[in-house]
């Protein structure tokens, strides 16, 4: 296999990120390239072996590496890899993320794992181009009852490939049961958001609820299936669910009726819903902001960064003295430092003194790796309110 292999060369100084394992390079830092698309070995200027990966021009990421050895991309490789995934989440139970693309080693594949149930996403044109390989070491590796894609991502139609969701291999129930610490949720996967769950803030979860007292008022924005409300609930709270998604919102309904808990809902957009309760004179313990994704490049970060100051404002108004914030982003080109500046800049506008109680990462089946800073993706920041 290894005598059909091409051959790219990086520019002059390009292979420093690659020996540094970072898995990809542009079109721009490659000075000699493939004729067409393929399995393809990756040399420096100066001639020396770096890496092995896929070559293709279409892909924003003209090469995605996925080995520093030399070797084939075959069933085998990918085994290896999916069994060290399976390794580094021993004794995370029975919901976890198997594979978190560059920071596993698989760049565009992301595996969510749900009991017998497999969930995917395939986002880029090196995976989908590898799929019946890496596909045959998943089922041998993790021997699922089903797997069902969700390959409908917009990281994947800039890549020019076309949507594709549904059962791939097996039997998948229509309705997937995910539960986390005693809740159940009913999450029907032809209409849930990514993978079906939002598995990355189970920490986040776990520290909430042993924050939240009962009788307490808890606002959760951006609930989607009321992952948070429900626990606020558990712990004897009364708690208000705001989403524009009406199908997450039924699923609540149900796993709170399936609990016995009560959380109120209210649909619409986050902004509005803010505003409304402001104007109502409402006042809450906890406020709970995690958007989606918001900004996807950088020069879209001064108006996200206006939009959040505008979201935080509200939650501030109606936050009860020495009240908890609790502000989420998913987004790479979010991070911490201009998390920090929004909730300044809102809580100068407001008047009001807060301290940072703690900031939280994404837990370890999300993996981030040193080398791949996009691997960091989730940043919460915990914040009271500190009165003089």
């Amino acid at each position: 296999m290894l005598s059909s292999v091409q051959r790219a060369i990086a520019k002059a100084g390009k292979d420093k990120k690659v020996r540094n394992f970072y898995p990809g390079l542009f079109a721009d830092e490659l000075q000699e390239v493939p004729a067409q698309p393929g399995i393809t070995e990756a040399y420096s200027a100066e001639g020396q072996f770096l890496a092995v990966g896929y070559y293709d021009p279409k892909s924003r990421v003209a090469l995605r590496v996925y080995r520093w050895d030399k070797g084939p991309l075959d069933t085998s490789f990918f085994a290896r890899r999916f069994r060290r995934a399976l390794e580094k989440r021993a004794g995370l139970g029975s919901f976890y993320r198997l594979v978190h693309a560059e920071a596993d080693g698989l760049p565009g594949l992301v595996v969510d794992r749900f009991g017998e149930i497999l969930v995917l996403q395939v986002r880029n044109r090196a995976m989908e181009a590898l799929r019946t390989v890496w596909f045959a070491a998943l089922l041998e590796s993790a021997n699922p009852q089903g797997i069902y894609e969700r390959s409908d991502v917009d990281s994947r139609r800039q890549e020019g490939l076309p949507d594709k969701t549904g059962v791939i291999f097996g039997e998948v129930p229509e309705v997937l049961e995910v539960e986390e610490d005693g809740l159940v949720f009913p999450i029907p996967l032809a209409l849930a958001q990514k993978t079906g769950f939002y598995l990355d803030q189970r920490e986040n979860r776990r520290l909430f609820e042993s924050l939240v007292r009962p009788g307490e008022r808890v606002l959760d924005v951006y609930s989607y299936v009321g992952s948070f409300a429900l626990r606020a609930a558990r712990k004897g709270a009364l708690a208000l669910a705001v989403d524009k998604d009406l199908e997450a919102l039924g699923v609540l309904d149900r796993a709170a009726a399936k609990a016995k808990l009560r959380v109120d809902i209210r649909a619409g957009e986050a902004l509005s819903v803010l505003n409304e309760l402001v104007a109502q004179g409402q006042h809450f313990r906890h406020v709970l902001l995690d958007p989606p994704t918001l900004v996807k490049k950088p020069d879209e970060l001064p108006r996200v960064k206006r939009h959040l100051v505008d979201l935080i404002r509200p939650a501030l108004r109606m936050l009860e003295p020495e009240g908890w914030l609790w502000l989420s982003s998913c987004a790479y080109y979010l991070g911490v430092e201009e998390l920090l500046e929004v909730a300044r800049r809102a809580a100068a506008d407001e008047g009001r003194r807060l301290r940072v109680h703690t900031i939280t990462y994404q837990p370890p089946d999300h993996p981030w790796s040193l080398h791949v800073p996009e691997s960091l993706y989730l940043k919460t920041l915990v914040l009271r309110d500190d009165p003089l």
